[in-house]
């Protein structure tokens, strides 16, 4: 807050892991170009279609921190995908 650093602490550096998104119709894409610190970014080949939904999936459900939520959203998931995506208004 004052400008002034730890002794321990590291200076923060941005890591860019890529970037990813769920386009619809069980397909999706990953862009990897510039993957890693600035300045030292490497190029990483770029995905879609199926393979990079479930990459985007897979990501997204291991980030989650609690229990309930890895439990209930490949149960949403599944939901959705028998009956399709819940569209009404309340």
């Amino acid at each position: 807050f004052n400008n002034k650093q730890g002794e321990d602490e590291k200076p923060f550096r941005y890591f860019s892991l890529g970037s990813m998104a769920s386009v619809g119709n069980f397909k999706g894409l990953y862009d990897g170009s510039k993957v890693g610190v600035k300045g030292e970014e490497v190029d990483v080949p770029g995905m879609t279609g199926f393979l990079a939904l479930l990459m985007w999936r897979f990501a997204y459900w291991g980030r989650q921190t609690s229990i309930e939520n890895k439990v209930l959203i490949p149960m949403y998931w599944l939901k959705s995908f028998f009956f399709g995506r819940d569209i009404s208004r309340f």
